[in-house]
Formats: structure tokens, C-alpha cells, sequence
């Protein structure tokens, strides 16, 4: 059974998995970086050259890719938007929504240069146009909801570990 984080950019997805795939002894995968590896091209220059549908299309086949091991995702924040990619995630594994508050991702992500999707001005108000736009499928494909705000990654890790295996 896979475990898929999901959440925001700037949750802690690939952070907490990092210590959570150490702690379950299961191999870490951050979907996004698997992206970068299997197109030899950073996700910025994914979005800058061929567009956000086509990294869109590189994910859910990436998803596929994974479906049938045992692994730890960080998967990337919109992988939810996609209605075959969040019936995946239900039915391959537990699902596992780190929710941030926008304020604190904003500052998480403050000095942050390669979110394709996130403008440097108006930080908050993309943000919170980001998370609206996706919440309810956040919501939707979570077995477990764990707030990051004012927790460390190995608290974060631990609270997901203990609610995986009770």
C-alpha cells in the first residue's frame, strides 16, 4: 500500500516525507523530481515550454507508473485536479492531506524562485486563488488530514505514522 501526501506547495510533502519514508522503512518518492528525472527537464521548464496541460498529462502518467508499489509520494499540489488522478490515490493507497494555512505557506515560500505557478507579488491572494480552486478535492481525496501550522516536520511525521497504522 502506497502512502500519497498531498497539500500545497509549501505543506511539507516532501520534507515530512523524507522522515516519514525512514521511519516506515519504504522508499520516498517525490513526484515531481521523478517528473524532472524521466524528462531530463525541471518542472519550471516543463510549464515555461510545453504548458501546465502537458505536466499535467507527465503526472498522471507518472502516477501510473507508481500505482502498483509500495512507496511514500510527495505527490506535486495540483495532481488533485484531476478526477483519475484522485481516484487512483483512493484506490492504491492511504491519502494523506497536509493542510497549511496560506499565510504560512506564504512565508514558507518566500523566498522560493521556481514555483511555476506562484507570481512574485500578490503572493497571498495567488495563494489563496490556488487553494480555492482545489480544496474540495484536497477534501475529497484524504483519508487523513494533518495541520502542518506551528508543527515540525518530525512531528508532522509522527502524527501521520501513528494515524496510518491505528
Amino acid at each position: 500500500m502506497n502512502i500519497y501526501l498531498i497539500g500545497m506547495m509549501g505543506s511539507g510533502k516532501s520534507t515530512v516525507g523524507k522522515i516519514l519514508a525512514k521511519k516506515m522503512a519504504i522508499p520516498f518518492i517525490d513526484l515531481d523530481h521523478y517528473i524532472e528525472v524521466k524528462n531530463n527537464k525541471s518542472i519550471t521548464n516543463i510549464f515555461k515550454e510545453n504548458g501546465e496541460a502537458h505536466f499535467r498529462e507527465l503526472e498522471s502518467d507518472a502516477l501510473s507508473q507508481i500505482e502498483e508499489s509500495t512507496v511514500l509520494v510527495a505527490c506535486g499540489g495540483g495532481i488533485v485536479q484531476n478526477k483519475t488522478n484522485r481516484e487512483k490515490l483512493l484506490s492504491t493507497g492511504k491519502v494523506v492531506l497536509l493542510h497549511t494555512s496560506i499565510p504560512e505557506i506564504a512565508k514558507r515560500l518566500k523566498d522560493s524562485i521556481d514555483r511555476p505557478l506562484l507570481k512574485e507579488k500578490e503572493r497571498i491572494q495567488e495563494l489563496t486563488k490556488i487553494w480555492n480552486g482545489r480544496k474540495d478535492y484536497y477534501q475529497e481525496t484524504a483519508h487523513i488530514l494533518v495541520n502542518t501550522d506551528r508543527q515540525s516536520p518530525n512531528e508532522i511525521s509522527e502524527d501521520i505514522f501513528k494515524q496510518v497504522h491505528s
